[in-house]
């Protein structure tokens, strides 16, 4: 659709072909190639829009028709799945045409090319946490960046889906790692790895699964006060779960055993000073779904 709507576009521009027996003008001759190519886009014949829009650019540089050529090129690119190069020639058309009306549209398809590239197979195999996501990073990269920047462009819905679907897959691989080191009884794992979650994905990261899971595996380890502090945030955050009273049971019982254990003269509460320096990361008690810092005040 937006081929044909092009094609009509410059035809209304251009007018009519010239049929005098006159030199053809470089204009000319690059607008008339020009909606050759369009068509040929139009109608799929990807390989010959391609050729066409590739002699295009090579015209004069100060025809306007030449600049619309470069993105088309790409568009063409892009249209047979050669992400990369059709990332180069966006690229290249930003650089050249920094003040565009296109360039918010090259941005975007540079944003999209580097979606396609992230592979299939991760969208369609079960997940396998030892899979390589950078991909999917440098997506959601160029998707975020181009939603800062264009917050009114009529892309910016398309764009959100796109970067969404990207932190889905990312945050699906963390919780697979995390429920890989809970079904082996590996507590220390699943507290290095919720901390690697919570920090990269500071609203999307914080559930309240995530924070359960984590709460168990500092009980696990009989961190109680880490236990204590987690558990209070739940049973603030999410007041009306339906197993509010089994968490505030056990705040509580945290409490009187934090207590009677200082009572007598014992420091087990705490986590052991000799945990590896990242454990003393406390990214749970940075902030949560709302986005908003929380660090709760506990009782001595």
């Amino acid at each position: 659709m937006r081929s044909k709507i092009l094609v009509a576009a410059v035809l209304a521009v251009t007018g009519c072909a010239s049929t005098s027996t006159q030199v053809v003008q470089p204009k000319d001759k690059a607008e008339a190639a020009y909606i050759d190519g369009l068509k040929n886009f139009a109608n799929a014949n990807y390989l010959e829009a391609q050729r066409i829009f590739g002699d295009v650019v090579k015209m004069p540089a100060y025809l306007q028709v030449t600049k619309l050529a470069r993105i088309r090129l790409a568009d063409t690119l892009f249209a047979q799945s050669k992400y990369e190069q059709a990332v180069q020639v966006y690229q290249s058309f930003i650089r050249r045409h920094a003040g565009a009306a296109d360039v918010t549209y090259a941005r975007f398809r540079v944003a999209e090319a580097h979606f396609k590239m992230v592979p299939s197979e991760f969208w369609l195999l079960p997940p396998v946490y030892e899979m390589d996501l950078s991909s999917v990073e440098r997506a959601r990269y160029y998707l975020e960046a181009f939603i800062r920047r264009f917050p009114t462009s009529d892309l910016i819905a398309v764009a959100q889906t796109l970067r969404d679907e990207c932190l889905a897959l990312q945050l699906a691989q963390h919780r697979y790692v995390i429920d890989f080191y809970r079904g082996r009884k590996k507590p220390m794992g699943v507290i290095f790895r919720s901390h690697e979650l919570m920090r990269r994905f500071p609203v999307r990261g914080h559930g309240r699964n995530d924070y359960l899971h984590l709460a168990q595996a500092y009980r696990e380890l009989r961190w109680r006060r880490r236990e204590l502090e987690l558990r209070t945030v739940v049973t603030r955050r999410w007041p009306k779960a339906k197993d509010q009273a089994l968490h505030l049971q056990r705040v509580a019982s945290l409490r009187n055993e934090i207590t009677r254990l200082r009572a007598e003269g014992k420091k087990d509460a705490e986590m052991p000073v000799e945990g590896p320096p990242t454990i003393k990361e406390r990214p749970e008690m940075l902030c949560g779904p709302d986005g908003a810092r929380s660090r709760p005040t506990l009782t001595k």
